[in-house]
């Protein structure tokens, strides 16, 4: 510190002055000391002259094997820990001096931060590339393989991290590994990387589902949405997944992010998603590669200095990186963690070959259209079938489309299609209801042919004078004007309807207020049950259904 240079210049005729400088500088050291638990070196009061020299530890860095190394030695706990907690001191030694730390490889926070978040200087700077990885492809050259890199962790994050929620660590919000964080992301273990573009040739080896943005908020600066994905976007994705106490994940993550970036020349993020997080923050996709690292020799060294009596720790391996011997991401995550919670809940995240799926139950469950995922499976909406063009009016599951939110714009909408065929077809037009997950053939295709006009409209449940149709057929199939060869009769076929053979002959509703609809328990000679769709309930197994209305020819389906 320049002022206590300039206080030993000025204050040498004292001896009272000295030593009270002494005590000053040594106060200085030691605040510095608990201040600096992130820094690359670790400051320890001065030992004895018996414990200079190197230390070696083993494989196991703690206080321990200290303890063990130490045994028989003129060197003990005390003449190098002086000032007492000598647990503290060595456990600091052992997690931020011995391994390399991740924050070394770039030089600062911002820039990891950045770059797990698919910018910083490589995506978006103004160098050239090579200008750009300059110093993490020294570190791949000289150090990657004989070091342990440490899980990323900064100073910047230590007082942040406890006050909102993080944990009492140092972590970045896409690699929080605290278990005890009310705000982790790590509980599967399990980190990814997924790069949009390439400065080199791209393997384009993933598909891209969806990403809920509320996942990754410190990331996408978003407190809540949502993006789905065609699943034709170019992706790459890469991953890798860890046992508790793991101590080379760190080397992992670095071949997982970093290395892909100056080696292959993967770069940028799925859009409102990081490039690189615990596989919780990241899109859903189908599928990703995967990568490991491991490490042999492991050897721990705490070592005195002779002129400062200040003690370091070191550390010496041998790397090997590499793939999981022929596993994709998720197959090696059901490997390691067989017979765990997390071999179950990877499918959430690795969801196999089709986005159609995953993101048409998805969107249901947020109440909202998947255009390609019912055109997948057979929408009929604005094509031709029997013969008939077809409209959709709502449906459930892959064919998800809500009813209107004004009930009585609804009917009324519903109300002009049925009339709709009576000038050309001299009758209401046909209801057709499409049901992929119906368990009984003869409940995967209904038609509704009305024959009687409706009554007036009132929302809600049917009465003696009022309907609300959409309601009927969604959510309670009741009899009040809709008795079955009365008001209406049903068909397992459009050409069935038109010629009016094979009518179904048993009918069955509600009696109560429960929301069972279209068509109950009715069967084409008997009860069946269970194939109601309900789109206020679940329960019944119409949870995958549509309903079309037949449009007259030379209308246009809107």
């Amino acid at each position: 510190n320049p002022k206590h240079v300039y206080c030993i210049n000025s204050c040498l005729s004292s001896s009272h002055h000295l030593l009270f400088f002494l005590e000053q500088f040594k106060s200085s050291i030691m605040t510095k000391i608990s201040l600096s638990a992130l820094t690359m070196a670790l400051l320890i009061r001065r030992s004895d002259a018996v414990c200079e020299g190197d230390i070696s530890l083993g494989s196991t860095c703690d206080l321990a094997a200290l303890e063990a190394a130490l045994s028989g030695s003129t060197c003990t706990i005390d003449l190098l820990f002086p000032e007492g907690d000598a647990a503290t001191a060595v456990q600091e030694l052992c997690e931020y001096d011995a391994p390399t730390q991740f924050v070394k490889i770039q030089g600062s926070y911002q820039l990891d931060q950045r770059s797990m978040n698919g910018g910083g200087d490589v995506k978006d700077g103004e160098n050239t590339f090579d200008i750009d990885v300059a110093r993490v492809k020294r570190f791949i050259d000289n150090e990657m393989d004989d070091q342990v890199i440490a899980w990323p962790e900064y100073a910047q994050k230590e007082e942040y991290n406890p006050a909102n929620g993080y944990g009492d660590n140092g972590y970045m919000p896409n690699f929080n590994i605290d278990p005890d964080a009310e705000k982790g992301s790590c509980k599967l273990n399990t980190a990814m990387c997924c790069f949009v573009e390439s400065q080199f040739d791209f393997v384009d080896n993933s598909d891209i589902c969806r990403h809920d943005l509320s996942k990754s908020p410190q990331s996408n600066h978003i407190k809540s949405a949502w993006s789905v994905f065609s699943g034709n976007e170019s992706s790459h994705c890469v991953g890798f997944t860890w046992e508790d106490g793991d101590i080379y994940k760190g080397n992992t993550l670095f071949y997982t992010s970093l290395y892909q970036t100056v080696v292959n020349g993967y770069m940028g993020n799925v859009p409102g998603a990081p490039m690189c997080a615990c596989v919780e923050q990241m899109p859903v996709v189908t599928e990703a590669a995967c990568v490991t690292a491991t490490g042999t020799a492991l050897s721990y060294q705490l070592i005195v200095d002779a002129e400062t009596g200040s003690v370091s720790a070191t550390h010496s391996v041998t790397m090997t990186y590499g793939d999981c011997g022929g596993n994709d991401l998720k197959a090696q995550v059901k490997a390691v963690h067989a017979d765990t919670v997390i071999a179950t809940d990877i499918d959430e995240y690795l969801v196999g070959d089709d986005c159609d799926i995953t993101n048409a139950v998805y969107l249901n469950d947020e109440q909202l259209l998947v255009p390609s995922a019912i055109n997948s499976l057979m929408n009929l909406d604005g094509a031709e079938y029997e013969g008939r063009s077809w409209k959709q009016l709502f449906g459930e599951g892959i064919f998800f489309l809500p009813p209107d939110y004004d009930a009585a714009a609804g009917d009324a909408e519903m109300r002009a299609d049925l009339d709709a065929c009576v000038a050309s077809e001299g009758r209401q037009c046909l209801i057709l209801r499409k049901c992929t997950s119906c368990t009984v053939e003869s409940h995967k295709e209904i038609v509704y042919k009305r024959l009687t006009p409706w009554f007036p409209f009132q929302e809600g449940i049917s009465t003696d004078t009022t309907i609300d149709i959409v309601n009927l057929f969604t959510n309670q199939w009741r009899n009040n004007n809709n008795v079955l060869h009365v008001d209406y009769e049903l068909y397992s076929s459009v050409q069935d309807a038109l010629t009016g053979t094979d009518e179904w002959e048993q009918a069955d509703y509600n009696s109560n207020n429960h929301n069972y609809g279209f068509p109950r328990n009715s069967g084409p000679t008997g009860y069946v049950g269970d194939q109601w769709n309900s789109y206020a309930w679940s329960g019944g197994h119409a949870d995958q259904s549509a309903f079309y209305i037949e449009v007259p020819s030379g209308t246009t389906v809107v």
